[in-house]
């Protein structure tokens, strides 16, 4: 079973860095996108505002009970978000104020993500 702080370090990694073609990450996501699939996604959002807006458009996410575990889908539902905010709320908001943390140790190869907004 892979150390789950190794893998929220490699997550963030990937987040800050964007793309990489190395060898060591295209492992990696290949790894956790085959055996991973996601239980449930939870949104921590302390702003008021934001988080009526979130809780408005929820059927929008790009998370999806079920689906494997995916780089992509956590760039997209970042994206999404920014641009709710920024269109809706605060046209200055900042994309990294976005950030996800993944919870892999559930039973069955499942995980959870927590969906953090910042002010």
């Amino acid at each position: 079973m892979k150390n789950l702080n190794t893998f929220i370090l490699t997550i963030s990694t990937l987040f800050i860095f964007g793309c990489s073609s190395n060898k060591k990450t295209a492992n990696f996501e290949e790894d956790f996108k085959q055996d991973y699939k996601l239980e449930k996604i939870v949104y921590d959002i302390k702003d008021n505002k934001s988080r009526r807006l979130l809780e408005k458009e929820v059927e929008q996410t790009k998370f999806k009970e079920g689906q494997s575990l995916d780089k992509v889908t956590f760039i997209k539902e970042r994206k999404r978000i920014t641009s709710l905010i920024r269109k809706n709320i605060n046209p200055d908001f900042s994309e990294d104020k976005v950030r996800f943390e993944i919870d892999t140790t559930l039973a069955n190869n499942k995980f959870s993500v927590l969906a953090i907004v910042e002010n």
